[in-house]
C-alpha cells in the first residue's frame, strides 16, 4: 500500500540541537568563568583580612607589652625601695604621670598583701579590696613571677569592665607582698579599631582564647562585651591563623574573616567584613556580564530558531515536492513513475527470495461513458472513490497500490500465491461493487463495477519471463478477458 514519505525534517532539529548545545557551552563556559572569579574574590578578602587581623594581634601585642614593661618597672621600684605609706605616698605622682600619658591604660594600682588599695593613677580609692578578683587569687597562690592576664573584670578603681595585666610584689624573703595591677578599657581597643576601613558591615573582635570570650569589638556594643559566641570555637583550635565565613552572632550578618592568635598573650583577632559588601563590586560586573551574555544567547536562540525553522519549512517543500513527484494528484495513489521502480524491485526480490508476486490491472467499467453522461468532475470524484476502495483492501505494508494511467489502476502483491490473490482480487471488485453508485451507461447492473485482471509468477522457477513488463503484458491480457467475459468480474491470467 503506498503511503505518504514521511515528514522528518532531521536538519532544522540537528540544528536547534546545535543551537542549544553552543548556548549551554557558552552558559557553562560563563558559569564556570563567573564562580572561579568570585571564589578568586573570596580568597582575596580572606587573605586581606588574615593579614588586617595579623597586624592587629601585632597592636594588641605591642599594648600588652607597653602595660608589662610598666608593670615591672613598678615591681622593680616597689620591691627596692618598699610600700611604706611614705614610700608609696611618693610614687602616686609617678603613678598618675605615666598613665594619663598613655590612652591604652586607664588605671595602675598596687594592692597590699591583703587585697587593699597601697597607691594607685587614680588616687581616693583606698577601701578597695582586690582579695576576691581573679589576678589577685592567682598571684596569691602562685610563686611564679610572670605577668598574668586576667579576665574581663569591674575595674576596681572606677567600675568599667576592664582587661587586667598584673604582676605579683615579693616581700625582701620571697613571700607574697601584694599585687600590681593595669586595667586596660575595652573601648580603647574598638577606638583603634574604628580607624581601620572594613566597610559598615564590618568588624573587628578581640576574644579571650582562655573562655572564648569577647574582649573588645568595633563597631562597640556594649552588650557583646563579655559574650562567648559559640562560633569563636573554630578560633580557638587547630591553626593559630586561618580564614572562612560565618554568621554573626551579634548581629546575624554574613561575613568574610581572617584570624590570627597571638603567640604570646591569650588573645585572638578577628578581621571581618560584609560578604555581601566586599562583593559588590563583584556583583555589579557580575549582573553587567551575565546581561551581555543573556542577550547573547537569546540573540544566538532567536537565529537559530528563525534559521531552523526556514530551514524545515524548506525541507518540508521539498518533501511535498517529493510527494508529488511519486503521488497521482488525481487519487493519492502512486504515479505510473513510481509504480515502475517499486515493480522492477519487488520483481527482483521476488527472484532473489524464490516467492511469488501477484500484480492486477483494474479498470473501470465503461468508465468513458460514465464521463459522458455525468460530466468529468463526476468522473473523478468516481476515480478518487474506486481508488479507496483498492487501498483499503491493502492489509500489508508491502501491498503496493498505483494509479497506472487514465480509469486503469495496478495493484502489486509481493509474496503472494494466486490463490491469495484471487480473494484479494474478489473484495476489490465487491467493495466497488457495494458502492452502489448509479452508472446508467454500464449495463445490465446500472451501478459502478470494476473489472480486474490478475496475474501471479514466481520469477526464481518461471525463466521464460524476462522482465516485470512480461507480468503487466500477462495481466493486461486477463484484463481484456474479463472485459470481454461481461465485466464487473474478475480474470486470471493463464500460466504462461
Amino acid at each position: 500500500m503506498h503511503s505518504s514519505p514521511r515528514k522528518t525534517y532531521s536538519s532544522s532539529r540537528w540544528l536547534k540541537i546545535f543551537v542549544a548545545l553552543i548556548c549551554l557551552i557558552i552558559l557553562g563556559l560563563e558559569g564556570w568563568r563567573d564562580w572561579t572569579e568570585r571564589q578568586d574574590e573570596f580568597t582575596r578578602i580572606e587573605g586581606e583580612m588574615r593579614n588586617l587581623a595579623k597586624s592587629l594581634t601585632q597592636h594588641a601585642e605591642d599594648t600588652f607589652n607597653l602595660a608589662d614593661a610598666i608593670l615591672v618597672d613598678i615591681v622593680d621600684r616597689i620591691e627596692r625601695q618598699g610600700t611604706s605609706p611614705q614610700d608609696m605616698a611618693g610614687m602616686q605622682a609617678f603613678f598618675s604621670e605615666r598613665i594619663q600619658t598613655l590612652q591604652a591604660l586607664k588605671t595602675l594600682t598596687v594592692f597590699s598583701e591583703n587585697g587593699f588599695v597601697l597607691s594607685s593613677s587614680l588616687p581616693g580609692h583606698t577601701t578597695v579590696n582586690a582579695q576576691h578578683y581573679t589576678f589577685f587569687r592567682h598571684h596569691a597562690a602562685s610563686l611564679d613571677r610572670k605577668w598574668f592576664f586576667g579576665p574581663l573584670i569591674h575595674d576596681p578603681i572606677g567600675g568599667d569592665r576592664v582587661l587586667t595585666l598584673s604582676r605579683r610584689l615579693n616581700k625582701p624573703d620571697g613571700s607574697f607582698g601584694g599585687v600590681v595591677q593595669i586595667s586596660i578599657p575595652p573601648r580603647y581597643f574598638a577606638n583603634f579599631f574604628s580607624r581601620i576601613d572594613v566597610g559598615s558591615e564590618g568588624s573587628i573582635v578581640m576574644i579571650s582564647t582562655a573562655d572564648g570570650k569577647i574582649l573588645s569589638r568595633y563597631p562597640f556594643i556594649e552588650r557583646a562585651i563579655g559574650l562567648k559566641p559559640d562560633a569563636s570555637e573554630w578560633l580557638l583550635t587547630g591553626s593559630p591563623y586561618g580564614s572562612g565565613a560565618y554568621v554573626s552572632p551579634i548581629d546575624g550578618v554574613l561575613r568574610l574573616a581572617g584570624y590570627q592568635r597571638n603567640h604570646v598573650y591569650p588573645v585572638v583577632l578577628l578581621s571581618s567584613v560584609s560578604q555581601q559588601e566586599a562583593l559588590r563590586s563583584w556583583m555589579v560586573e557580575f549582573q553587567i556580564r551575565s546581561l551581555r551574555v543573556a542577550v547573547l544567547v537569546v540573540l544566538i536562540i532567536v537565529l537559530g530558531w528563525r534559521l531552523a525553522r526556514e530551514l524545515r519549512r524548506r525541507e518540508q517543500a521539498e518533501a511535498e515536492l517529493a510527494v508529488l513527484a511519486t503521488t497521482d494528484g488525481l487519487t493519492g495513489l502512486a504515479n505510473r513513475r513510481t509504480f515502475d521502480s517499486r515493480l522492477e524491485t519487488e520483481w527482483l526480490r521476488a527472484s532473489r527470495d524464490a516467492t511469488p508476486l501477484s500484480l492486477f490491472l483494474i479498470d473501470v467499467d465503461q468508465f468513458k461513458a460514465y464521463n459522458d453522461l455525468y460530466g468529468h468532475q463526476q468522473g473523478d470524484d468516481c476515480l478518487r472513490k474506486v481508488a479507496k476502495v483498492i487501498a483499503e483492501a491493502m492489509r500489508r505494508p508491502s501491498d503496493f497500490v498505483a494509479r497506472y494511467g487514465g480509469e486503469e489502476i495496478v495493484v502489486v502483491l509481493p509474496d503472494t500465491n494466486d490463490e491469495d490473490a484471487a480473494k484479494v482480487a474478489e473484495a476489490i471488485r465487491a467493495g466497488v461493487e457495494a458502492l452502489a453508485v448509479q452508472h446508467q451507461a454500464n449495463p445490465p447492473s446500472h451501478i459502478l463495477t470494476i473489472s480486474i485482471g490478475s496475474v501471479t509468477q514466481s520469477p526464481a522457477f518461471n525463466r521464460s519471463h524476462t522482465g516485470p513488463a512480461d507480468l503487466i503484458h500477462m495481466a493486461d491480457k486477463a484484463l481484456y478477458r474479463a472485459k470481454q467475459g461481461g465485466r464487473n468480474r474478475v480474470a486470471i491470467a493463464q500460466a504462461a
